[in-house]
């Protein structure tokens, strides 16, 4: 063999090793913070075959939380690259730990083309008609401090009570709240998916409020935030990741019959109460395109700050970047 040539060959070999080494560190392990409610991430864990980047541009770890007011911390906390977000930790991520996060997609809204919009119930016969009627009232919330007090707190002030004075507020975990207000130990109390429709079915409930009313319309209440500094050092691992979660989106309203059985399965629920839900118009809005709007996000930021909940209100739309969404 002529030197010349092996100096060719050796050069073209290196080039090979240094392509492959380039291609395993592309593939980024991510720590994705969830909850029950997204049904897309149980579909993404288990029909991993619809999915096309992961293992090649990213890895994941799963890590369930009770709601976003856990999971964000945890993602101030450098525990976690990307998470739930709601409005409230948002703002406390942006503004008190001063952390930035964005914005990349919608995973739930409430109250669109009349999806599911969290409601508040009350016993039919409980002469609750109104939310004046409240009024030295118990009220069940699945953590005092979250989301689900704020609106209620909100909605209170703007039905004339004072919600430190006119309210009492205690905690429950949301599969036990339909039960706590059927035996009477809240009057009231705010109800997520699946735990809905199951009181629903069981009769005797019925709907005092829902989100929409406390913040004037349809929210895009829950999307999916990540630590700017890990976007931008991982921007074709962020795509690749949105890009499945939208094939798992896709995927489960194309086959709805197997991803009920699959989230049935998966938190032991009844599969006809699963059925009578899941991926309609009974459940949040899960868009096939991942898209949200800064106006769909806006009036919680208001109503939060107005009641001094938020230091401040500030404009969502700078904290908004879809651009990692599919072309």
């Amino acid at each position: 063999m002529r030197p010349q040539r092996f100096v060719v060959l050796i050069t073209a070999c290196a080039a090979v090793l240094l392509s492959g080494a380039a291609s395993a560190q592309e593939k980024v392990k991510m720590r994705i913070g969830t909850h029950i409610a997204i049904s897309a991430h149980l579909f993404m864990q288990k029909k991993p075959e619809v999915l096309k980047n992961l293992g090649k541009t990213y890895d994941i770890e799963w890590v369930r939380f009770s709601g976003s007011g856990d999971a964000m911390p945890a993602l101030v906390a450098g525990k976690l690259d990307g998470t739930l977000g709601t409005p409230f930790p948002l703002a406390n991520a942006l503004y008190v730990s001063q952390v930035p996060v964005t914005i990349v997609h919608q995973l739930l809204s409430f109250g669109f083309d009349g999806h599911y919009d969290d409601p508040t119930v009350v016993r039919g016969d409980s002469g609750i008609n109104k939310i004046a009627d409240l009024k030295g009232k118990i009220f069940g919330v699945n953590a005092i401090g979250g989301t689900l007090e704020q609106g209620l707190r909100i909605i209170a002030r703007k039905h004339g009570l004072d919600p430190d004075r006119d309210l009492t507020i205690v905690e429950g975990r949301p599969p036990f709240l339909p039960a706590m207000v059927r035996d009477g130990k809240v009057h009231a109390a705010t109800l997520f998916q699946p735990f809905f429709q199951q009181a629903m079915e069981k009769g005797g409930l019925k709907i005092l409020y829902t989100a929409s009313d406390i913040y004037g319309g349809p929210t895009d209440y829950v999307f999916m935030v990540f630590e700017q500094k890990f976007l931008k050092a991982n921007p074709g691992a962020v795509r690749g990741y949105i890009e499945d979660y939208l094939r798992a989106v896709n995927w489960a309203l194309d086959n709805r019959a197997e991803a009920v059985r699959i989230y049935a399965e998966q938190w032991k629920l009844p599969l006809p109460v699963v059925d009578s839900y899941l991926l309609t118009k009974k459940d949040y809005l899960v868009r096939r395109d991942g898209r949200l709007s800064a106006k769909g996000i806006q009036p919680v930021l208001d109503a939060l700050a107005a009641n001094k909940f938020i230091v401040r209100s500030f404009d969502v739309a700078t904290h908004i970047d879809l651009s990692y969404l599919p072309k």
